[in-house]
């Protein structure tokens, strides 16, 4: 008996040091290389996503970020893909972001965006901004902030929202985003459960786009049930893309979106890294854009 758990420690204990051998092997890059052919500016009107939680909503040349975290490796995970250079961030007025966890906060990313952007969040990511003396917003469900062309509304949201935090904490620590538009409302979930009050979401806002991030939180039955409760025309998985564990490969759609695929088929386009949507109904339908071009 005492040999088995020996032998299952030996084991753990190479599996642990074969992963901290990978976190800090120079072949994981700290700092991703910028590439303005796989990142080119941001096309007008068009939401274009650039992996992960990312994507850069471009509001009549007014640009608005998600949740963006450009590094080169958090904990177990390593960027698979370029940043987006200077050029393309330039337009950038406003960042949204949604809760604290590594993979939406980064605060030396949102220091390579322009000085004059300003950041919406709710209150546990201001420690974390303070610290590279970024101008910001704080926001709780029901607040509103305006810009040029609509204005920007937090939205509740259910999920941990602390640097570490793993349990839900009070309302607002977490947030979602409706962007109001002339093209139509969009809706970024940030991270979150489904919860009954995604019904109250659609129903006031009934978004022409939702970009919804699936996660392990919102996946398979669950996320088809946000996308029904958005009552979005169009739907834009997203939190893919960008990083892999370092022990396997990167991945190429949401969790759980073969399981619902054919469920949300007519609603859903798979953007990848790079690619981009038209806000207008119109282009869309002159361009003959079809759900999900990738998987064609």
């Amino acid at each position: 008996m005492n040999s088995t758990i020996s032998y299952h420690r030996t084991i753990a204990s190479l599996l642990s040091a074969a992963l901290l051998l990978s976190m800090f092997s120079p072949a994981v890059p700290a700092a991703p290389k910028e590439d303005g052919d796989f990142f080119p500016p941001p096309a007008r009107n068009h939401v274009t996503f650039w992996g992960h939680a990312c994507c850069y909503i471009d509001v009549e040349g007014f640009g608005i970020v998600t949740d963006p975290v450009f590094t080169g490796r958090y904990i177990f995970r390593r960027r698979k893909i370029p940043v987006p250079p200077a050029e393309s961030r330039a337009g950038t007025r406003l960042i949204l972001v949604s809760h604290a966890h590594m993979d939406h906060l980064h605060p030396e990313s949102i220091a390579m965006f322009p000085d004059s952007a300003m950041v919406l969040c709710p209150y546990p990511v201001v420690e974390y901004l303070e610290e590279v003396g970024r101008q910001f917003t704080v926001m709780r469900p029901g607040d509103f902030y305006e810009y040029p062309h609509g204005r920007i509304a937090a939205v509740a949201a259910v999920h941990p929202a602390g640097r570490y935090s793993l349990r839900n904490g009070p309302a607002g620590g977490a947030i979602g985003f409706v962007i109001t538009t002339p093209y139509g409302n969009i809706y970024y979930s940030g991270d979150t459960e489904y919860f009954e009050g995604m019904n109250e979401i659609g129903a006031a806002w009934q978004p022409e786009i939702a970009i919804i991030n699936m996660t392990p939180h919102l996946s398979g039955g669950n996320a088809v049930r946000a996308v029904w409760a958005t009552r979005a025309k169009v739907v834009i998985p997203a939190h893919f893309g960008a990083y892999d564990y370092i022990l396997f490969g990167p991945l190429k759609s949401p969790r759980g979106y073969d399981d619902i695929e054919e469920l949300i088929s007519e609603q859903a386009v798979l953007l990848q890294p790079g690619e981009s949507l038209p806000l207008e109904r119109e282009v869309r339908k002159a361009a003959d854009q079809k759900p999900n071009p990738r998987l064609e």
